[in-house]
């Protein structure tokens, strides 16, 4: 069973086939992808999620790429810093701020793109 149910534009909420290549809805919304959240809670469990990679493709059972089209450079895994200064400062107790720049491209981004490139090839999309 696909993991996305389908796409469905952010604006006027027309649904879209998520195994077919979309782009925008035709309204220029960018579409949003819509996954079985209740399968996948009945086929992950808690407990298995620790046994997945030290990537964001640990939480491959809600990304919508099928594992065998994963293309990565070991996105994600990036450490959380607390900031004890900067929290003072503000009057958090706790403040923790994640570290992108250790992704492959120094950039949050880097999650985004691995998924998408992903999704390419799983697509058939060449260029």
């Amino acid at each position: 069973m696909p993991k996305a149910t389908h796409l469905e534009c952010s604006i006027c909420k027309i649904r879209y086939s998520s195994s077919a290549i979309n782009n925008l809805c035709t309204c220029g919304g960018p579409l949003l992808v819509a996954y079985d959240l209740d399968g996948i809670r009945s086929r992950w469990l808690r407990r298995e999620v620790s046994n997945g990679p030290s990537s964001m493709w640990r939480y491959a059972p809600v990304l919508p790429a099928a594992a065998a089209s994963i293309v990565t450079l070991g996105e994600g895994w990036t450490p959380l810093i607390q900031t004890k200064r900067l929290g003072k400062r503000i009057g958090a107790d706790a403040l923790w701020v994640k570290d992108e720049g250790l992704n492959p491209t120094a950039s949050f981004k880097a999650r985004g793109l691995s998924c998408a490139v992903s999704m390419c090839g799983e697509l058939g999309i060449k260029r």
